[in-house]
């Protein structure tokens, strides 16, 4: 498993839009392609805010935690 590449800050930003994206795709009644998407979207953002590892970010080399958090990677050129 990767190691947590995401922020606090992001974290919580990612967990609240993808709260605010699923609940609006709920209301929606007939679901068509971009619903979908949207939900999938969604859930993607839920479980990167709860889980802090985002593998997008991995495959970019980017990582948003604080230096002095004790979870993030350690690797040099790390923030």
């Amino acid at each position: 498993m990767i190691e947590r590449n995401l922020g606090n800050i992001e974290r919580s930003f990612r967990l609240i839009a993808g709260i605010i994206l699923m609940g609006w795709t709920l209301t929606q009644s007939p679901l068509n392609g971009m619903e979908w998407f949207i939900a999938v979207v969604s859930t993607a953002l839920i479980l990167n805010g709860i889980f802090s590892r985002c593998y997008l970010w991995y495959v970019l080399d980017i990582n948003s935690c604080s230096a002095g958090d004790e979870n993030c990677r350690t690797e040099p050129g790390c923030p």
